[in-house]
Parts: C-alpha cells; structure tokens; sequence
C-alpha cells in the first residue's frame, strides 16, 4: 500500500472559497510517455445543484484526451441523465446510500480547442455536485484506458482507491476520489501528483472531490493507492491507466521469416514488437534493420505496414522503420539478397533488439538464400505467398485459391527467377512441414497436399530442424513448370511448408545436391464454440434455486422464462477451437503465447437496454485439446444474453469469431438495496395536538421505499424494469404495523395487501413502494377498555422480496426506534361523545350538554377535551324520539343554522351566534340548544347524538353505542338544594 502525506487540518479546507483548483504540469515526457497538461473544474456551491458545467482546462490541443469526473451528495444510479456529446462512459459507481460518480473520456479536436469550450452534465436530480475534467497528451486516442477498478469504502478518514495491473509499460495512472463530505479536502497519495481537489461545503450533505496523477514505467501492479484526510467519510476511489499513442516500450522484438528463400526473388520478412510474455504490443519506436552479412535489399511489402521506411545503401542490409499505431506494433518488409548465403536478421531500437528481455529462438530465425530452390507462385508464374488458411478447410477456398510449387534458379544474365523443371515432368519432391508456433506438433493432425487430384499426408516436424520427409509425387503441368497444389491443415498454428528435390547425376545417380524451399503461413481455427455454460457455484447467493443442481443455464427467451444467475455472479463456460470439419483443434493454446479467447456479451433483452460489458471475459483456463473452461465470468446486468467467443489477432493473421451461443439467462439481481423515506402520520387533531383513538390513521408523508437492483459488485443492474421487474405485492412478506407497547393493539384489516403498497417501476433498476395510498391507511388502534392518554410508537416493517427470492437485507424498517413520526403530537385520547340530560322550563330554550371527553385515568375518569376545535370532526347529527305528551314532534328543534343545519334536526330560522349549533367542536362543545316548545307543550323527549365509531362508548354495557339523553321541558327537576350527584359509567 501506497503511504500518505502528513495530514492537513480540515480548517484550511473549510476556509477556503467554493473552489480548490491546482494545476500541475509533467517533465517533458520521454520517448512513448504520455504528458498531463492541466485541470479546471465545475463552480462547487452548497446549494443543490441537477448540472455541472465544466470549461476545457487551458492549454487544449487536438488529440488530447480528456477525463471527465462528476459526482453527487445521492447514491441514484446513472446519476447522469445526459452527458455533452462527444463523451463516452468509461464507468460509473455509487455506494447505495450517499455517494454517485460517473467518469468519462473524450478527444479533444480543433472545435474545443479552436475557443473556450464548455461542457454540461445534466444529472438525475438535484443534489450537491462536483466535477473535474483533466487533459492528457500523448494518450492512444482510439482506447485511451487500458485498465479501470472501483472501490466502495464504509466511512473512513483513510479514502482508498484499488491496485490495478496495466500490463504494458508506459502508461499514466490517474486516481479519482470522492466523499461525502463537503468539508473536507485530501491529501496526495505517495509518489503522485495532485491535479484537482474541490469541495461544496455543507458537510455531509455535501461533497469532495479530487484526482492525483502519476507516469507509470512498469507494467506491473500499482498497489493500492491512499489519500488521509482529516473528515471520515464514506468514500469511492477509482483507478484507471491510460495507454500511450506510442505503444508500450517493447521487451524485444519477434523475427518470422520462410526459412529458405531464392536470391532471384524478395522474400517476406515480418517484425513484431512483443511483451515480455510473447505478445504483440503497439508502438510508435523506429528500428533499425540489418543482417549478419550485410547482404541485401529491403522494402516494404505491399500492404506490410503504415509506418514510414527508408533503405539503407544499396545491398548493404540495412533498413529503418518506424511504426505507426495503425500498425499495432507489426511490419512486413522484404528482403532480397543475391548471394547464396545465410543471414541473420538484426534489429534494434534502442536497447531493444531481437534477443533482448524474455526472447527466445523460435522469434529469431535465420534464411537461408539459395541460387536455385523451390517457391510458391499462382500459377502463372508470379511470386505468391501462401495466405491465412482455415483449419481442415481446403485452400482453395481462401484468399489465394490457386497455388503452385515451382522451381526455379537465378537467371545468371538478368538475376531473374527461371523455371528449372521442362513442362510436364513428373518429379518425386520430398515435402514436410513444420510446426513453428506452437513448437510442436500434434499426433494424429494431418497436412494432406493434392496435386494431380492424388492427395498425399505429408510428414511433419517440430521447431527447430526439419528431417522428416515425405515423398510426393508432383507434375509440373503448366507452361512454366508449376505443380498446381492445394492442401489443408487439420490443426491451427504458424506452420512452414518445405520441399526439397535432390538433384540426380546426368546418368541418374545421386548427385548429393539438392534444391529445397520454404514458405510460412498461419492457420486459423475455424470456429469457436461454447458449451456447459453454468453457475460455478450452485447454491443459495449464486444461482438460481428454481434450478436444480448443477445449475445450468435455462437459455431464457423472454423475462417469463426462467431464472439463470444473479447478476456479477461468476458463471462457467466451456470453449473448443474447432476446425472446418468441427473437430476440436488441440495445438490452440499451445502457442508460444497463447491467445486464449475472449467472450462478448450480446444484449438480446430487454430490447433497448443496458448492455453491459461481460467482466472477466478472457478468464478461461489453459487449454487442452483445443478446450478450455472459465469459471470467473459474470454479467452485471439483468436480463437475456448471447456470448460469443473471439479472439481479436490470432498469431498476427487477424481476428477469428467464433458462433453465437444460444440465450444465456434469465440474469436476475444479485439483491436490492431499500432506502426508506422518513413517513408522517397525520395526527387526527393537529391543532389540538391529539388524535383519537380507534380513529384511522392517516400520512401527510406516505410511506416510499426506494428499491433499486443491485449487481454483486454493487452496482446498479439498469434493466431491472418492464417485464423484468419481478416485484409484486404478492412476493412481499412480513407487512406489520407494530405499536409499542403491544397494547392496544392496531388493526391492520382495512389495508389492501393486493394494492398496498403501490409499485411504480421507476425505470433504470428501481421501483418504488409506496403504502397508505388513497383517503386513508385503513390502520387504527383498536377500542378495548378505557385507557389513559399515551404517545403511539408506530414502526411499519416489510421484506422486499420478489418473484426469483432476490431480497433486500429484510426486514426494511420505517420508524424502527421511536416509532413513525406524528404530523403535530403523537398523542392518543381514549375519546366518547358524551350528551348529558337537561331539563327546563317549556317557555325557555334548553341547552343540552354534548361534548367530546377522554379519559384521563382511572382515579379522574373523563374529562372534557377542550382541546377538541378540530375541523377534522364532523359535527354529530341529532335525533329526537320518544317524546311524552303533551310535547309532539316538531314542537322543538335544534338552535342551528337553519334546516337541517349540522345537526340535521335544525329550526327553520338561523339562530344567533351564541346559541347556534356548532358544525365543529369548541373546546369540545357542540353548543346543543332546543328550541322552547312554548306553553302547554311541557313534556320529554329522547335525544341522540350520532358518533363516529372512535367516540362511541357502552353507554349502556355492552357494545359501544351512540350517546342518548332525555330532554325535559316543564317539568320539575327536583330539589337544587341537592349537595351530592355520582353518576356511573
């Protein structure tokens, strides 16, 4: 691990203004380095902010490659909506709670550098935001980051980005960091350079940002790279290499040539920069060409490369090239020596050379020139080269169809190629051929050579000497002497087809001498095919359960189809190289350096969705027999995919693609993340500060699980939408309202559990669960025996699961310590409407007590609520009966505002204010008069009043009822000297 720098105190950070910009320059690079230039960066502000907008660093030149890093105080992923034109999406990354980043890439052309030029990444949402762009020169244009890694880190002063392995030289390592504290600021990782730190203040609300750079020799392991700072913070730390548009520097240079050439013709001659592992690297070098005699013309094949050449003095040996990036570190020249001898090939840039770093000899071989020997024409007399062939497919199917021996000798005159054998002769040529690369050959493999419609299998031999012949009989049938030919090669490799004739005595005997030639070319497998695709692990977390053991994949056609894999869970796949005739190949993966195969995932559904990139795509095992299997593999992404196996150059000759596998999936998410809002519950009388009990809950704030899907490194799993969003109310469980304490208890039995919660796919991997939809939650507290006022503590739990068991960590708790939170009060009254008897005089308007009361405790009973002046209680409708003679009905009515008025009983005549029937309860009371029913009209009447189920009470034992009273008019109440009245409840 990279150590860090002393640490800086968070004063200096927090003092500083909304924008922290520092800009750093390189040394002058040397040959193959890549240069940073400069950084600018977006206004940093405390406010939220749904854009950044960053300007172009100073200095911009066309071709520079620019690297874009925005980030937000919120854990939404993509949490770009739209990014400028132009720019490509290197990767993007969040934490799942409190942090998002995106990084980009872009090269610079002659429009951005041509003004001050801005750029514009519109977000998601509003949130505290950050962005900082850097400009590199010298970077491969065409694929400027050669490596990336991304690490999630719990809060921690100590912000911590992955070691990353760039596996060529030369490249430049950049370290992007950012942390959910707007406060803070970041110290440089050891031996980088800082180019951009900026913070937005506002504290964990807010942000900070930063990016280090460093120029990169070794190809080796970075380490893991390490900014202290003084804030913990959750934190994201990337890093990336980028490649340089020179290449990397080689580890030394790879020599293919025929073996054996005619000095009346040029013989082709390719150089390949290589790795220290054997494989072709670019670069941009200049090499000097030479051979051991110092014999020899060069030029540049037709097609042989993009770079620039330049002879040496005439037949001097000696040539330059210099590559260029097109040529991805490979050149063909030609060589023409008119002396019979053998030359080795020199080259050199630097102290690079064919024999330095990891060379070995199969990458240096000689040629041999020779007065007379044998080559390869089309037929008609004109140099040819054998062409790429597919394994066990005839060549006569490929590029160069018509191929013919032919043998020839140095015209001493005109130093032209001549035809050594009279048209029409019948000669026995020995042929071979011999496996280069591999360096050995398989038993069984076959290279059958037709000429004359007979089709011989000829001997074969390994790298390094060639002394197994077989004996071919050969006419030379056309007009200058040219065996017709054509074969096929059952395996795969770089092989060399040799004839050799030994010329006889003019009597026919042995004359010692021989004529011998040589030509090499690639043969490439004809297919790659996939099988046995599987879970690597079946089991609970990594597979599928609906599957049955081993876990092989469904092959899914739709999103009803069945589950595979959770997403970025390893699975495993079996590749065979196979020739034309669909037989494996068994010397693929046995070159010198093996090419292995890389798979490429094709989205097939959802149709328009996110296509990943399949990770770890080239992680096969060695191969045996042409097969090998991987066990790493694993797709990111929900959905239904096609994998097809490639490899991009096979031993320089181009690319092979393999066939389609048939559908791999259903991908389901490897889990959920579920991010609960902070609900309110509408206290029932917010302005008195209580509700009542059994009275139905209701939200201000509903409430909102935020779901989104998530890909087992982390990441958002995008096309968790339509038809392969698996969440219903169906596969939810465990949905309880839970009070504390237990009593009383809350039912739950008015709630939907078909439609509550509401689920609403958001799009991009999340939905939305939303409870207590409509008028109300169907929730309350249920009535027992009075109890004493309390504080409801109300949590509300549920398991996210869906259809394929992927899970949240369940249960997700709203309110899960003090209970969901009350708009006002948390306060609960157990409440009745209570209306007490009245008498009075029949000539006088009675009042009548109606009252809402709670109940206080058992030693005070109930009181009247005078807290109760709630809109949210209707006023009770009043019903008048039982009335005793001479009082009738219709001889009173209620004080109202007029009929029927809120009590539904109400005189014809609007009463006063202060007799008026009240719609809504005054400190409690209803202010319930009855109209005097005037003289000779005394009497009673019963007088009820028409409750909400939370305010009735067993008035009468028994059931909770509506309150009742009897009204009397004229009649004597009884003594008012009465000292003492109990009435019981």
């Amino acid at each position: 691990m990279k150590a860090r720098e002393p640490g800086v105190t968070c004063a200096v950070w927090c003092a500083r203004a909304l924008l922290i910009a520092l800009l750093f320059t390189h040394p002058v690079p040397s040959w193959g380095s890549i240069s940073y230039v400069a950084s600018s960066a977006s206004a940093l502000s405390s406010s939220t902010v749904g854009s950044v907008t960053i300007t172009a660093p100073a200095g911009l030149a066309t071709g520079d490659v620019l690297i874009a890093f925005v980030g937000q105080n919120t854990s939404g992923l993509p949490i770009v909506n739209t990014a400028p034109t132009g720019w490509t999406l290197v990767l993007e990354k969040n934490d799942g709670s409190s942090i998002g980043v995106a990084v980009y890439s872009r090269v610079a052309t002659s429009a951005d550098v041509a003004s001050t030029t801005t750029y514009t990444w519109t977000f998601q949402g509003s949130a505290r935001s950050a962005g900082l762009m850097l400009d590199f020169r010298g970077v491969l244009t065409t694929s400027p980051v050669v490596v990336s890694a991304t690490k999630v880190n719990g809060a921690s002063v100590d912000y911590t980005a992955s070691s990353i392995t760039p596996g060529i030289t030369n490249t430049e390592l950049v370290v992007l960091f950012a942390a959910n504290n707007g406060n803070g600021g970041m110290n440089v990782p050891t031996g980088m350079t800082s180019a951009n730190v900026g913070a937005t203040g506002a504290g964990p609300n807010g942000l900070v940002i930063g990016a280090f750079v460093e120029a990169l020799a070794a190809s080796t392991a970075t380490g893991t790279l390490q900014s202290t700072t003084n804030n913990s913070a959750v934190n994201i730390g990337i890093s990336l290499a980028l490649q340089s548009a020179a290449g990397a520097t080689p580890d030394h240079f790879a020599i293919s040539a025929a073996g054996t050439a005619v000095n009346c013709q040029a013989s082709p001659v390719t150089i390949t920069a290589h790795s220290a592992t054997h494989t072709a690297v670019p670069t941009i070098a200049t090499i000097s060409v030479s051979t051991s005699t110092t014999h020899g013309d060069w030029s540049l094949a037709a097609g042989g490369g993009s770079g620039s050449f330049a002879p040496g003095a005439a037949n001097s040996g000696t040539a330059t090239y210099t590559y260029a990036a097109a040529d991805s570190g490979a050149v063909t020249l030609l060589l023409k020596d008119t002396s019979a001898e053998t030359v080795t090939i020199n080259v050199a840039a630097g102290s690079v050379t064919q024999t330095s770093g990891s060379a070995i000899g199969a990458e240096q071989p000689s040629l041999t020139f020779l007065a007379s020997g044998f080559r390869i024409t089309n037929g008609s007399n004109v140099a040819a080269t054998i062409a790429t062939q597919i394994a066990a497919k005839s060549s006569t199917l490929s590029s160069t169809p018509s191929l013919a021996l032919q043998a020839v000798r140095t015209d001493t005159n005109t130093g032209a190629c001549t035809a050594v054998f009279a048209s029409g002769t019948t000669l026995n040529v020995s042929l071979a051929y011999q496996c280069n690369n591999p360096t050995s050959c398989v038993a069984l493999q076959t290279l059958g050579i037709t000429n004359n419609s007979i089709t011989t299998n000829i001997a074969s031999n390994a790298n390094g000497s060639v002394s197994t012949y077989t004996a071919v009989p050969l006419t030379f049938s056309t007009a200058n002497a040219e065996a017709p030919f054509s074969f096929s090669y059952s395996d795969v490799g770089q092989i060399t087809l040799y004839a050799r004739y030994f010329i006889p005595l003019g009597g026919g005997a042995p004359s010692g001498n021989s004529m011998i030639g040589s030509s090499q070319f690639v043969v490439q497998p004809s297919n790659f095919s996939l099988t046995n695709i599987k879970c690597t692990t079946f089991g609970a977390g990594t597979c599928s359960t609906a599957l049955s053991a081993p876990g092989n994949n469904p092959g899914a056609t739709t999103a009803a189809g069945a589950a595979f894999i959770q997403a970025g869970q390893p699975f495993a796949a079996t590749v065979t190289a196979s020739n034309f005739l669909g037989a494996a190949t068994p010397n693929y993966g046995r070159e010198i350096a093996p090419p292995g195969v890389t798979l490429s995932a094709n989205l097939v559904a959802p149709a328009g969705g996110n296509a990943a990139t399949l990770n770890n795509a080239s992680a096969f095992g060695s191969f045996s027999t042409g097969v090998a299997t991987g066990t790493t593999f694993n797709w990111p992404e929900v959905g239904i995919i096609t994998l097809t196996p490639g490899v991009a150059n096979y031993l320089g000759s181009g690319a092979v693609t393999g066939t389609a596998s048939g559908n791999v999936g259903r991908f389901i998410p490897n889990a959920f993340t579920a991010a609960p809002n902070t609900p309110v519950f509408g206290t029932g009388c917010a302005a008195g500060a209580f509700s009542y009990l059994g009275q139905p809950l209701s939200y201000t704030v509903p409430p909102v699980l935020t779901v989104t899907a998530l890909s087992a490194a982390g990441s958002t799993a995008h096309n968790y939408t339509g038809a392969f969003l698996k969440l219903t109310n169906s596969t939810l469980t465990g949905r309880t309202y839970t009070p504390t304490p237990a009593s009383p208890a809350l039912d739950s039995s008015g709630i939907s559990t078909a439609t509550d919660p509401a689920i609403i796919d958001l799009g991009s991997g999340q939905a939305t669960l939303t409870f207590g939809m409509g008028t109300g939650t169907g929730l309350l507290f249920t009535r027992g025996a009075a109890v004493a006022p309390f504080n409801a503590n109300i949590s509300l739990s549920i398991n996210v699961i869906d259809a394929d068991g992927v899970a949240a960590p369940n249960p997700v708790v709203f309110g899960s310590v003090s209970g969901i939170g009350f708009s006002t009060s948390p306060t609960q009254y157990y409440g009745r409407l209570a209306l007490r008897d009245a008498v009075g005089s029949e000539l006088l308007d009675l009042p009548m007590a109606l009252t809402t009361q709670y109940y206080v405790s058992t030693t005070q009973g109930f009181t009247t609520n005078t807290n109760d002046s709630c809109t949210l209680l209707a006023a009770p409708s009043i019903a008048l009966s039982n009335f005793l003679l001479p009082l009738t009905s219709g001889k009173t009515c209620v004080r109202d505002s007029g009929n029927p008025g809120a009590s539904g009983a109400g005189c014809a005549v609007a009463a006063p204010t202060s007799t008026a029937y009240k719609a809504t309860a005054s400190s409690g009371n209803f202010n319930l008069w009855f109209a005097a029913p005037g003289s000779g009209f005394n009497g009673t009447m019963t007088v009820k009043g028409t409750a909400p189920a939370w305010l009735q009470y067993p008035w009468t034992g028994g059931a909770n009822t509506n309150p009742a009273g009897s009204a009397a008019f004229g009649v004597f109440s009884g003594q008012t000297s009465r000292v003492y009245q109990r009435e019981v409840y």
